[in-house]
């Protein structure tokens, strides 16, 4: 698929790359549709921004508020009748960009039936929205990584942080939240165009607001703004695993055929009886949530918590995987494989007692939390020979087959699970070992009296 997509798409003209911001496909809305509307904000060619009424209007009034915060900082504007010029200018940079932010829409001619004008009031409106909250979380990100640089910041930045998330919007004091969760919808997305040497900054500001949504830890080394398309690419990327830890699961394509590679995996409760042994694995070693690892019978998972804002976080991430063929499909697979694993909720409470799933899910109770990786992959497809652990699989399958695993798990489960059946099993081992040493020595003697004086 990558050659057949990189043969056609690789020519050197920008009209000619593949989409990147996509429609959710319907068979993905069935389970979870919700999971892909904005709550808060809306951006992009697939959305209606002017729709809105009351409290989330404010958000569109915001918008312009941050047009004037970041053109009045120019360096240019030390008069005022200057600023529409230094507007009118930045949409003109914005319509020289309008084929390539059309094309970067997928279905293109969904994209068409945005007239010139309104398509580059919406870009100018959304592109200093995002480009100011990033600006925001990049100080914020400064001043915890050098926390001497506080006195640095002139005024205007100070008070910029102070009411943006207070004076702006009244009777919204908590909508940030919701905003955060926006910006990493599929159809809420905006090309990223060419940046300048702060684009660093802004993935640096990036990754700091998403740092409260994130499934684990963020990986911020090695990704640069050239690598990414979009905000929901960089959160992608962030909480992928690295090129070097998808080797060994991409290797298993070239050496073993598709249709021999496991894509199963009993449920947890299951495996325990087998004799496999669950550890949450320390966020110090794994290099992503999707860092999944077997040895010794023991299936390591790094510890995953479960919040209200996971399942559409998750579902958004998959439909990327679905629509954007350049991606690996990491996040798919762990669904698939975290849904085999949770099938009841004995094996959600078995998860959970061993710190590999922590449900903080409010008010919906155990049994959404037991369905949604359910939800999460129903509809998605996963190519058999793209599946990162399919050599985790194949360990464990293979371990829980062996005799001695099983035999173990059952005397642990059977004789050492209740404590007075422990203490009786110990006594009767006890007292049959001195009825033993007492035989021998009753033996003994019988075959070698004692010699006499």
């Amino acid at each position: 698929m990558n050659a057949v997509v990189v043969l056609k798409y690789g020519g050197s003209n920008e009209l000619d790359q593949p989409p990147t911001i996509y429609r959710v496909p319907q068979e993905l809305k069935r389970s979870c549709k919700q999971a892909f509307l904005p709550v808060a904000v809306e951006l992009g060619l697939f959305a209606h921004p002017y729709r809105w009424t009351g409290s989330e209007h404010a958000i569109q009034h915001y918008k312009w508020c941050c047009v004037r915060r970041l053109i009045s900082r120019h360096h240019l504007l030390q008069e005022p009748e200057r600023t529409p010029a230094l507007l009118r200018h930045c949409l003109d940079a914005l319509e020289s960009l309008e084929p390539r932010i059309r094309s970067s829409y997928h279905p293109r001619q969904q994209s068409y039936k945005v007239s010139s004008q309104e398509l580059m009031c919406n870009m100018l409106l959304d592109g200093c929205f995002i480009l100011h909250r990033l600006l925001k979380y990049a100080r914020i990100n400064r001043l915890e990584a050098f926390p001497a640089g506080l006195g640095r910041l002139n005024f205007s930045e100070q008070e910029d942080d102070d009411d943006d998330d207070w004076t702006q919007l009244f009777g919204r004091c908590w909508v940030w939240g919701f905003v955060t969760c926006d910006l990493l919808l599929l159809e809420n997305q905006e090309l990223r165009t060419d940046p300048d040497e702060s684009g660093d900054v802004l993935v640096a500001g990036a990754l700091h607001l998403f740092r409260s949504i994130r499934p684990q830890r963020l990986q911020s080394s090695h990704i640069t703004c050239h690598e990414v398309h979009h905000l929901l690419h960089l959160f992608h990327r962030s909480v992928g695993l690295p090129e070097k830890e998808a080797a060994p699961g991409d290797q298993c394509r070239h050496v073993v055929p598709p249709s021999e590679l496991p894509q199963w995996i009993p449920c947890a409760r299951e495996l325990e009886e087998a004799g496999v042994k669950f550890r949450a694995r320390k966020a110090a070693d794994a290099t992503s949530f999707l860092d999944v690892r077997f040895h010794g019978g023991v299936l390591e998972i790094p510890t995953l918590e479960l919040c209200d804002y996971s399942e559409p976080l998750f579902c958004n991430l998959i439909a990327f995987e679905q629509t954007y063929p350049l991606v690996p499909c990491h996040v798919t697979t762990y669904a698939v494989f975290m849904d085999c694993l949770v099938a009841s909720p004995e094996d959600m409470r078995l998860l959970h007692l061993r710190g590999v799933l922590v449900n903080q899910m409010n008010g919906t109770g155990e049994r959404d939390a037991v369905g949604i990786f359910g939800r999460l992959c129903s509809e998605a497809h996963l190519a058999s020979d793209m599946n990162y652990l399919a050599g985790v699989i194949g360990q464990v399958d293979r371990y829980r087959r062996s005799r001695w695993p099983r035999w173990h798990a059952a005397l642990v489960r059977d004789y050492f699970s209740n404590p007075r059946v422990a203490m009786s099993l110990a006594a009767v081992a006890l007292l049959l070992g001195l009825t033993m040493i007492q035989a021998f020595f009753a033996a003994y003697s019988y075959f070698k009296p004692p010699k006499q004086q």
